[in-house]
């Protein structure tokens, strides 16, 4: 006969794949390789070490350095950052691709929306120096270079709903 015994564990942290989209009609996608490197590592749930990307995480073209022509996560403010994803104009557009834990092993290709309709406070983006990082939602300065006419990398055209 089928039972069900609970185990004591302790509760964990929310986790799965965050929404960011406001609509889904005319979302243009484009193909990029994230750098693993890139990626910060975290804790989740007492494990330390893990590298996770999110859907709606913002990122940004690596233009120098060992990992140049691979896209890493925009950090906004940073002054230790000097390979590109630092800056307005190097923002290719939004994570699409859900990613738990393949980036601790290789780099991975993704899906990055270029051109949607979004709702700001679901974008993440990497916020201070790569020391001290941490996912914020994204800043208003962010949010206006990706907006048709912006700043932001060619062909990046964000409506912000």
């Amino acid at each position: 006969m089928a039972s069900f015994n609970k185990q004591d564990v302790a509760d964990r942290s929310p986790f799965g794949m965050r929404e960011y989209l406001r609509s889904t009609n005319g979302v243009k996608f484009e193909h990029y390789t994230l750098s693993a490197a890139s990626v910060r590592s975290q804790t989740v749930d007492g494990v330390a070490g893990m590298k996770i990307a999110h859907r709606g995480l913002i990122l940004a073209k690596i233009t120098s350095g060992g990992e140049s022509g691979k896209v890493g996560p925009f950090v906004a403010g940073a002054t230790d950052v000097a390979d590109g994803r630092q800056l307005p104009a190097g923002i290719v557009g939004i994570n699409d691709t859900f990613l738990p834990w393949q980036l601790m092993d290789r780099d991975v290709e993704i899906a990055v929306a270029y051109d949607a309709a979004v709702i700001q406070a679901w974008l993440l983006e990497y916020n201070g120096n790569l020391a001290a990082t941490t996912e914020v939602v994204a800043s208003n300065g962010t949010a206006t270079a990706m907006q048709p006419g912006g700043t932001a990398g060619k062909g990046v055209a964000i409506l912000f709903k």
